[in-house]
C-alpha cells in the first residue's frame, strides 16, 4: 500500500479523508488485505491495524517508483500488489486476478489509461527498480517500459470486475471526494 505524497490537489492529509465512513487508507487496504498474505504500508508513517509500515529507502520525494521500491524490498512474498492508498473502491477480485497474472507485471490499461497504482509486481522486478531510480528515474510509465514482461489488463477485462472508473479511482481533489462520498452512500 502506498501511502505517500503530499496530497497537494486536496489541501490536507486525504488518506484519514472519509469515504463510507471509514479513512480512504483503512478502505484500500481492507481490499488488499482480503487477498494478500501481508500488509505493508510504505511511505508516511500511518496505523493500519494488521499491517507493516515502512519507510521510503531514499532520502527526499523520490515518488510513487520509490515507495513500490520500499514496498518490494520489505516483501516476503514473491507477488507484490502495489495499490495507493487513496482508491475507495478496489475490489478483491480484481486485485486477485492481478496477482494470479503470471507476467512480470499486471497493470490495468483502462480506456488506455495506464494505472501502475493498482498493479501486480514480481519482487525479482527489485533491481530494475533500483536502477531506474540510481538514473533518476521517477516515472512509473517510463519504468514499466524498461520491463520486458508486462501484461496491460484491457478494459475489456475490467468490466468483469466493475466499472474501472469506479474500481480504479484515485482521490486526489475536494470534488473527487465529493464524488467518491456520492458514491459510496
Amino acid at each position: 500500500m502506498l501511502a505517500g505524497g503530499a496530497s497537494r490537489r486536496m489541501g490536507r492529509d486525504k488518506l484519514r479523508l472519509e469515504v463510507g465512513g471509514e479513512p480512504l487508507l483503512l478502505r484500500a487496504c481492507r481490499a488488499a488485505g482480503a487477498v494478500c498474505g501481508e500488509l505493508i504500508v510504505a511511505g508516511r508513517a500511518a496505523e493500519v491495524p494488521g499491517a507493516r509500515a515502512v519507510g521510503d529507502l531514499r532520502p527526499g520525494r523520490e515518488g510513487p517508483l520509490a515507495g513500490v521500491e520500499s514496498g518490494l524490498a520489505a516483501a516476503r512474498h514473491p507477488r507484490v500488489l502495489v495499490v495507493a492508498g487513496d482508491m475507495p473502491f478496489l475490489s478483491p477480485e480484481l486485485l486477485r486476478y492481478l496477482l494470479e497474472r503470471p507476467a512480470a507485471a499486471a497493470v490495468p490499461l483502462p480506456g488506455g489509461r495506464l494505472q501502475p497504482l493498482c498493479a501486480a509486481y514480481d519482487r525479482g522486478l527489485l533491481p530494475l527498480v533500483r536502477e531506474a531510480l540510481d538514473r533518476g528515474e521517477r516515472s512509473m510509465r517510463r519504468f514499466l517500459e524498461s520491463v520486458e514482461d508486462v501484461e496491460y489488463v484491457e478494459e475489456e477485462v475490467l468490466r468483469g470486475f466493475g466499472d474501472p472508473g469506479v474500481l480504479l479511482m484515485n482521490v486526489n481533489t475536494p470534488a473527487d471526494l465529493e464524488t467518491a462520498r456520492r458514491l459510496a452512500g
